[in-house]
């Protein structure tokens, strides 16, 4: 009787393990399938856009590369203007859809001083045609592995919301729509110090920035150059 029950024990224990290991491969198996479709990496979650500290030389100077229909573009992240709203995406992502399409439909920013641009890994690793259907003409659209490897993207979709006069990483994250993001950038933006107002005090101010950036101070002699030759 003890034979047995000592058996029994170690059939239970046995069932126990192999269980305990199937549930585990199962979980492996749906992390990976939901990687493959874009979504988060198991690695790390990121439910929503977080105030960055990035330091300027973490931030390309501009994105750059091919577009879908061909030609090439760049878009200034530093010594510009403005934000720039980066949302990566990818066309094998369901998740990324109601982004291409909220772009495309000329999404609201929450600030009239962001622009947005869409950048798709390279034609190696997307498909270019399908990345030419889904790519708005109304924003700029560029396949740039390199710009993912830059910003180190663990997952798409993502954003990255960078102020283009300085350079630096405002907030970034994942959303799962379009509102989401909106609320999000908003709150990052407030959190960092910038309101989104576009109040003459306000565009004052980032023109400032924006001149202090490039070396010009009050009282520089270019600021006082008539544009039509000779000085005002």
């Amino acid at each position: 009787m003890t034979a047995l029950v000592i058996i029994e024990g170690i059939v239970i224990a046995l069932l126990v393990v192999l269980v305990a290991g199937l549930l585990r491969s199962h979980a492996e198996i749906l992390a990976r399938l939901h990687a493959l479709d874009g979504g988060e990496s198991s690695g790390a979650r990121t439910d929503g856009l977080q105030v960055s500290r990035r330091s300027t030389d973490t931030v390309p100077p501009s994105v750059s590369g091919p577009t879908p229909a061909g030609s090439s573009a760049a878009v200034a992240l530093r010594d510009s203007r403005g934000f720039v709203l980066i949302s990566f995406l990818s066309s094998g992502c369901s998740t990324c859809r109601p982004f291409w399409e909220a772009l495309g439909s000329g999404a609201e920013m929450p600030s009239p001083d962001v622009r947005p641009v869409i950048v798709t890994k390279d034609a190696t690793e997307e498909s270019h045609g399908r990345i030419a259907e889904l790519a708005p003409d109304s924003v700029p659209t560029i396949m740039s592995s390199a710009t993912w490897d830059q910003f180190k993207i663990p997952v798409s979709p993502y954003f990255v919301l960078v102020d283009a006069v300085n350079g630096t990483v405002v907030g970034e994250g994942a959303a799962g729509s379009w509102d989401h993001v909106k609320d999000l950038l908003g709150a990052a933006m407030a959190d960092a110090g910038h309101n989104g107002s576009t109040t003459t005090a306000a565009r004052s101010r980032r023109t400032e920035a924006s001149l202090d950036a490039a070396g010009i101070r009050p009282g520089d002699p270019s600021l006082y150059r008539n544009p039509h030759g000779g000085d005002q």
